[in-house]
């Protein structure tokens, strides 16, 4: 099979905060299967020329179509539009639109049977009207946050209705605060292998996310855990994509969330596992 060429997307600003990882696809030492092509994506347009689907440059020429596409820019529309075109893309178009709200993620997910915590589906305008009390302490995350932004938590309704007046987001979910707080797993995964599993924890939040400084280790799933996961894994048609899960007041998983476009420094900082030659190998898979 013939070297393939891919497109690495990238928002400039999400390039520059993560041009290390970046720097690792393009620099792969499977390039004598897979070149890949750093494209940024304010430097794209698409849409429709002379009458068929086209991605042009800026400037509006035409651009060389690759094998394949690695977007990590979070458009699904450009994604619907590069797989009309027969290009590949990873993650598929219905995964970004899906794991990137986490609304579709439940409503996705909670017929597989798994273990998740009371979640209302709530608006803005919901929110700026709430009356009645909050029995319990609650979390009211923006369905598109990433990266642990954009979740907050709430003890009373008025906290709700103060984030709703400041927020620019129209959808939101409202949690009750699982059993063990500030602990989280993220299972590391490539197609249908899970790969890795890292424990995330902060001794001062109730986010865990290592990026809010919380500590990053390995973790080993056990056989119900791996099991868990793998109903995840086989419903779904991954490329690459962490898997979180929270824990209930006895320790057990709690199915939280998926990231599409998962970074993956807290594996590397812990682990020899080089996630980026196995997504490589796994998209070579794929189009071979």
């Amino acid at each position: 099979m013939p070297q393939l060429l891919g497109w690495l997307i990238y928002t400039q600003q999400d390039y520059q905060k993560n041009e290390a990882f970046a720097q690792r696809f393009l620099a792969s030492e499977h390039h004598e299967k897979c070149r890949i092509k750093l494209v940024i994506r304010e430097e794209l347009r698409f849409g429709v020329k002379n009458g068929h689907l086209a991605v042009l440059s800026i400037d509006g020429k035409p651009l060389e179509c690759p094998d394949f596409v690695i977007n990590r820019a979070i458009d699904p529309l450009l994604s619907h539009q590069l797989e009309a075109m027969g290009i590949r893309v990873f993650n598929s178009s219905r995964i970004a639109e899906t794991c990137n709200d986490k609304a579709r993620t439940y409503l996705e997910v909670a017929p597989l049977g798994l273990p998740m915590v009371d979640t209302l589906f709530v608006t803005r305008q919901e929110l700026m009207n709430w009356q009645q009390p909050l029995n319990e302490p609650a979390v009211l995350k923006a369905v598109e946050g990433r990266g642990g932004s954009e979740v907050f938590l709430t003890k009373h309704a008025g906290d709700l209705r103060s984030i709703a007046g400041t927020s620019t987001r129209e959808r939101f979910v409202l949690q009750k605060l699982c059993g063990s707080p500030g602990r989280d797993v993220r299972v590391f995964v490539v197609g249908k292998t899970i790969v890795g599993a890292i424990l995330r924890s902060s001794q001062g939040d109730f986010k865990a996310n290592f990026s809010l400084g919380g500590t990053a280790r390995p973790y080993n799933l056990n056989a119900q855990e791996e099991a868990m996961v793998m109903k995840i894994v086989n419903h779904f048609d991954f490329g690459m994509v962490g898997i979180d899960f929270i824990f209930d007041e006895k320790g057990g998983f709690l199915f939280n969330e998926i990231e599409d476009v998962a970074g993956s420094r807290t594996l590397s900082m812990t682990t020899n596992i080089d996630i980026v030659k196995l997504y490589l190998e796994h998209i070579y898979n794929c189009l071979s």
